[in-house]
């Protein structure tokens, strides 16, 4: 693998997001439900255009190091298109796991396919990503 490649394939892990699409047989959801998929979605929207402050609005915790590091991604790369699976979504109180599948475009290139999975808490402004792992 190339370092270009490697840089994508790092800058794919970094960020986080995609167009959400629901799982075939996925029920119509409860409010929260929906609520959360909308949440990955803003998400992946925000990745995709390039909007820091969209992206923050949906990972409000976002330290300043890792905002440094978003804006960075953002700028390094042409074009991101991230198509997100939702495979599951589990509510537990004020807590949530959303389980995806995930396939990232960098410029043009499919970099890399794999699971990830999101850990939101629901606050009074709504639900908010409050970790994103693998």
């Amino acid at each position: 693998m190339s370092r270009r490649e490697r840089c994508l394939l790092a800058l794919a892990f970094l960020l986080a997001g995609a167009a959400v699409v629901p799982a075939e047989d996925a029920p119509s959801g409860s409010p929260d439900d929906t609520a959360i998929r909308k949440v990955i979605g803003d998400y992946g929207r925000a990745i995709q255009t390039k909007d820091v402050e969209l992206f923050k609005s949906v990972k409000p915790n976002l330290t300043p190091d890792e905002e440094k590091r978003t804006r960075s991604a953002f700028e390094s790369v042409k074009s991101q298109e991230v198509k997100i699976t939702v495979l599951g979504v589990e509510v537990h109180g004020t807590e949530a796991v959303v389980k995806v599948s995930r396939r990232d475009t960098i410029n043009g290139s499919l970099v890399s396919s794999f699971p990830q999975t999101f850990r939101l808490t629901r606050a009074k402004a709504g639900w908010a990503i409050l970790e994103i792992g693998k």
